[in-house]
């Protein structure tokens, strides 16, 4: 009978010490656990947060596009549209508060097509969607000093 407790005893010892190397494997030196949050990619975001619907982009063609403008070549315009704004200013405007400047490009409408609405979009999202629209076209272009 001896055997079977010196066996289960050492069967706990075996398991506390599989426990503590687990534990000390996986330890964090007391720093709060964090769940790796990534953001989604500017595309996926250009479809999920609906542009796409609206706007042409730099992969996609939008179904309502006529009256709306085309962000498919936003890099090579963005930072001519609002000066003194840069072309990633401008955008990132745009997205946080579409009615503060209204695009030129932009054909009017009625009902749901009179005005971009503002999204719900949180600031690595909108990092992600302006460097998708500026990257796909070789970057943000600075204006010209006179």
């Amino acid at each position: 009978m001896t055997t079977g407790i010196v066996s289960a005893t050492r069967l706990a010892g075996i398991g506390a010490l599989a426990a503590g190397l687990l534990a000390l494997a996986t330890w964090n030196a007391g720093q709060p656990s964090r769940a790796v949050e990534t953001t989604p990619s500017g595309a996926q975001l250009f479809h999920a947060k609906g542009c796409a619907a609206c706007h042409t982009g730099p992969e996609s063609t939008a179904p309502m596009s006529a009256s709306v403008p085309s962000l498919a070549d936003a890099g090579a315009w963005a930072a001519t549209r609002r000066p003194p704004l840069s072309g990633r200013d401008y955008l990132t405007e745009s997205i946080l508060a579409p009615d503060v400047f209204v695009s030129p490009e932009f054909g009017g409408g009625a009902g749901p097509m009179s005005h971009m609405p503002r999204l719900r979009v949180g600031a690595e999202e909108v990092d992600a969607l302006v460097d998708y629209l500026l990257d796909e076209r070789g970057g943000d272009v600075q204006p010209e000093d006179d």
